[in-house]
């Protein structure tokens, strides 16, 4: 799937909402006040033929302030993760409809944290791929070492460089900063 995905989508940000609609052909469904019923931006299916996206939120897909449209691709990515890393697990249960799915998605367990854990880390890595975070980590500790030798040390440092790159991967900075400890790049103190 990563190469796949790799050679097809190479640029950053990741457009997921084209993966999702062109790539997976998943059908992407406005669903009347998602996120004040449920608490959801967007969730998949039941049967994984599409991806239901609150209303208001459907709007800023495209245009819209640029902290919810960093929000909308990370869902995006999160349910991607689901669509490829659970898709067997719920086809092997019958849901009867959305709630149904739902609860199974939501109900109270160590194994739904798992299965919410994954997702994320789907999600993190598919919008920050490693090498290009390295590359860009590269190039930044280059231009700090030349400013101060103890640069790794200072305060603030790590958060301003998530900060930087957080409109070039188009996430939220707390996601860059999460992919510098996961992936051991620079992890925090």
């Amino acid at each position: 799937r990563g190469e796949w995905f790799a050679g097809r989508h190479a640029s950053l940000p990741v457009d997921v909402f084209t993966v999702a609609e062109l790539d997976l052909r998943l059908d992407v469904i406005p669903f009347d006040d998602l996120f004040g019923k449920y608490g959801m931006d967007a969730m998949l299916r039941q049967d994984f033929t599409g991806i239901y996206v609150d209303t208001e939120a459907y709007q800023f897909l495209e245009l819209g302030p640029v902290w919810k449209q960093k929000r909308l691709r990370f869902t995006f990515a999160h349910e991607l993760g689901h669509f490829f890393l659970h898709r067997a697990e719920a086809a092997s249960r019958d849901f009867s409809d959305f709630l149904a799915f739902f609860r199974w998605l939501h109900e109270e367990s160590s194994e739904r944290y798992r299965v919410e854990q994954e997702a994320n880390e789907f999600a993190g890595r598919l919008l920050v791929p490693r090498d290009r975070l390295e590359e860009d980590y590269e190039r930044f500790a280059v231009r700090a070492a030349e400013i101060s030798p103890q640069w790794h040390a200072l305060p603030n440092l790590r958060r301003a460089l998530a900060d930087k790159l957080s409109d070039r991967y188009g996430v939220n900075a707390q996601v860059i900063e999460v992919r510098l400890d996961r992936e051991c790049i620079w992890e925090a103190r």
